[in-house]
């Protein structure tokens, strides 16, 4: 009886063993992003990381698409692969209040696309880096770069939005999760937080004066004791006589 609940037992870990092995495998294969900064507003630079091919096929391109929120994306060169980027007309809300024309209308960059040199084979991964500005918005709002993965036999939409809440689907953008601004100053340098008045008067040397007059006054009263006790052992004395 032992023997075989050992067995069961053994059989029974290699089972939860596998089945978590293969939902961190699972977790692990989608296209993922990672920000050197995620607050709202700032600049930053954002690795997505592609991890395999297409069902054993090679990659042979990715192209990540810039959401409306962004205007202007710089990619980061790989030597394996070679760039493109698309862009389209854009005028900024506030051009458009200006009446400007479409002749003046700036361009946005709309999907970057990195083209493999030599297809990556489906077991290997590689990472492609796009720095930009992060757009506004409050702490929890998801950035997504739907991207598309064509490889020599297939392909792979990563598209799908994930919503608060919800179990991850199956190919979900990569995305980025804003955090709260932070204050900047005009040129766009971080602004240090104003101290509280206790941290402000922890902080603060004191008054030379002042200092100078305590000591003084310690002075004094040191003094003054001295006299004291002088006096007191005179009258000691002379009463002793």
């Amino acid at each position: 009886m032992s023997k075989r609940l050992a067995v069961v037992g053994t059989a029974t870990l290699g089972v939860t063993a596998a089945i978590v092995l293969g939902t961190a495998g699972v977790a692990s294969a989608h296209v993922s992003a990672t920000a050197t900064s995620t607050a709202a507003n700032s600049y930053t630079t954002t690795t997505f990381s592609l991890p395999h091919g297409c069902d054993g096929s090679p990659t042979t391109k990715i192209t990540f698409e810039v959401p409306k929120s962004i205007i202007e994306v710089t990619p980061t060169v790989n030597p394996n692969w070679t760039i493109t980027k698309a862009t389209a007309p854009y005028t900024s809300a506030s051009a458009a209040a200006d009446d400007e024309s479409a002749e003046d209308a700036g361009e946005r960059v709309t999907s970057v696309t990195y083209t493999a040199k030599t297809p990556l084979p489906a077991d290997e991964r590689d990472t492609f880096s796009l720095s930009f500005s992060l757009p506004d918005g409050k702490a929890g709002d998801l950035v997504e770069f739907p991207a598309v993965q064509t490889c020599e036999k297939g392909s792979v939409d990563w598209d799908q939005e994930q919503k608060a809440g919800q179990a991850e689907p199956e190919h979900p953008a990569p995305s980025i999760t804003l955090t709260a601004a932070t204050a900047t100053d005009d040129d766009g340098d971080p602004v240090a937080a104003t101290p509280t008045a206790a941290a402000a008067a922890s902080t603060t040397p004191a008054d030379p004066d002042l200092v100078g007059r305590f000591l003084g006054l310690g002075g004094l009263v040191l003094g003054a004791v001295a006299l004291v006790v002088a006096v007191a052992n005179t009258r000691r004395r002379s009463a002793s006589k």
